[in-house]
């Protein structure tokens, strides 16, 4: 399994990728409210590789799993009670991280996030925060093993029409 950092040509894969992801959750007891066309939307994912903010797993030339990991905390994340005071550039925020249907349960989840963590280091991140659906205890119990802490909970609005306001945690890990 070869981690990288995603380049143009794999923007297609990405999208298939996270529409597949999407679809699949629907109705889920982890569905996260990922839905094609609204979040995360094409031009988010474009976005991350197109700032070189994309982490990819590739499995013989078959995109495995992504993350995205930027700066931005958005969704009003300033008040919560964080781990460490950190200027937004040296604060690496995960966004995204998912893993194609096959690959699901061999690891792969935690070692996409090494991976990424070890390229925040690398590029002098202080600390590391993300938000997950409160209802995906897998990928919570990964974080929490990984490190990150809850540092507060809320809602967002990303869910789907009918179901727009979805309780989240918030986490951070330092590095």
């Amino acid at each position: 399994m070869e981690m990288r950092q995603a380049v143009a040509q794999d923007l297609q894969a990405i999208l298939d990728l996270y529409h597949e992801a999407s679809d699949a959750m629907i109705g889920t007891p982890y569905d996260c409210c990922w839905r094609r066309d609204i979040h995360p939307s094409d031009e988010f994912l474009a976005y991350f590789v197109d700032k070189g903010d994309m982490t990819i797993a590739v499995d013989g030339g078959e995109l495995a799993a992504a993350v995205g990991i930027d700066h931005d905390l958005g969704h009003d994340y300033g008040a919560l009670p964080w781990l460490i005071d950190a200027p937004d550039e040296q604060v690496a925020v995960v966004h995204l991280l998912t893993v194609q249907h096959g690959y699901r349960g061999q690891g792969l989840s935690r070692e996409l996030l090494r991976a990424s963590l070890d390229r925040a280091r690398a590029k002098g991140m202080r600390t590391a925060r993300l938000d997950a659906t409160a209802n995906n205890l897998p990928a919570i119990a990964l974080y929490a093993s990984e490190g990150f802490v809850t540092v507060g909970e809320g809602t967002q609005d990303v869910g789907p029409e009918d179901n727009p306001l979805v309780p989240f945690v918030v986490m951070e890990c330092l590095l």
